[in-house]
């Protein structure tokens, strides 16, 4: 189990490349934040339990940012473990909403963006658990409904017709009448 001595050291690397600049011009796979994204996601899906401290923590972190582009990598880098580290995101869910739904109020169009990414992988994700959390939620996708941003809307699913809202809300509604 030596190896697994390595795991935090390359999150530590990893984690920041999120917040790299990506070259409109640069080839999608070969930028680094994409390149990042991918490797923890995969990293994920193969060991989440060494996975998901250090990215929470730097996720902790760096939604407190001054630099938008690390608020950004903060809330991207906990959309990306959601499908791996599903069970302890779940037994977390209520600090990584905080992170999350506080960066849906962020000034910078980019933050909110990712914000909104990361509710849709917890809602394909986290169910059923993130279900209980709608009161805290939905107000939050409803505003970003709202934004004036295109790209906040993509992820939070105006442009798709609003499923990923209509099925939370579906489920949440569900769920308390039952």
């Amino acid at each position: 189990m030596k190896k697994h001595k390595l795991i935090i050291p390359i999150l530590q690397v990893l984690c920041p490349l999120l917040a790299e600049s990506t070259n409109e011009t640069e080839d999608d796979d070969l930028a680094p934040d994409r390149a990042a994204a991918e490797v923890i996601d995969t990293m994920a899906l193969n060991i989440p339990k060494h996975v998901f401290q250090p990215v929470f923590e730097f996720a902790s972190v760096s939604c407190q940012n001054a630099n938008p582009k690390f608020r950004e990598a903060s809330v991207t880098a906990l959309g990306v473990i959601s499908e791996g580290c599903l069970e302890l995101m779940k037994s977390k869910l209520e600090p990584v909403l905080h992170i999350v739904l506080g960066a849906l109020r962020d000034p910078e169009q980019m933050v909110r963006g990712a914000a909104s990414f990361a509710l849709g992988q917890f809602a394909e994700h986290l169910q059923p658990e993130i279900v209980s959390h709608y009161e805290s939620v939905l107000p939050c996708i409803l505003n970003a409904l709202e934004d004036v941003s295109d790209e906040v809307k993509v992820h939070t699913g105006e442009e798709k017709g609003l499923s990923i809202q209509k099925e939370y809300y579906l489920r949440a509604t569900t769920k308390t009448k039952y």
